[in-house]
C-alpha cells in the first residue's frame, strides 16, 4: 500500500502543469548578473585573401582561440532582464598601455531561446554595440 501511494505522488508530481516525463527538460532561466559569452566567429572563407567580419582592434581586445576559423569570445554579464524576456547583456573591460587607459564596452541585447549552455553567437545578439574609450 505504501508503495502504491509513493507511486501515485511521484507520477502526481511529474504531470503536473500538464508536462510529461518525455518534454525536453527546461531551460533555466538566466538572470541579473549570470554569465553569458559571446561568440565571434568568422564565416567559411570564399577566397584566400578574406579578412574576418571584425575589426582589427576589437580582435586586440578579446580572447582568440587557435582554431583554422578566426574566432573570439567575450563574457558579458546580463545587466537586466526585459518583462517579454529579452535579456541586456553588457562587457566591460579595461587596460593599461603606455601610461593611458583604454575601456572597452560591448552592449547587446539577446532572447533567452538563443543561449545554450551560457553561450550565444555574436550573429543572434540584437543591437551589439563596441565602444572604445581612451583616458589620457
Amino acid at each position: 500500500m505504501t508503495s502504491l501511494v509513493l507511486m501515485l505522488a511521484l507520477t502526481q508530481s511529474l504531470l503536473q502543469d500538464d508536462a510529461s516525463p518525455y518534454d525536453p527538460p527546461k531551460k533555466p532561466a538566466l538572470k541579473k548578473h549570470d554569465h553569458v559569452t559571446i561568440e565571434f566567429v568568422a564565416p567559411a572563407r570564399a577566397a584566400a585573401d578574406a579578412k574576418p567580419r571584425w575589426d582589427k582592434e576589437l580582435r586586440q581586445w578579446v580572447r582568440s582561440d587557435a582554431k583554422e576559423v578566426p574566432s573570439a569570445a567575450v563574457t558579458a554579464e546580463v545587466v537586466d532582464v526585459r518583462p517579454h524576456g529579452t535579456m541586456v547583456l553588457q562587457a566591460v573591460k579595461r587596460r593599461t598601455v603606455d601610461g593611458a587607459t583604454e575601456t572597452m564596452r560591448l552592449t547587446g541585447e539577446v532572447t533567452p531561446a538563443n543561449v545554450t549552455a551560457g553561450k550565444v553567437s555574436a550573429d543572434h545578439v540584437l543591437n551589439l554595440s563596441v565602444a572604445i574609450d581612451a583616458d589620457k
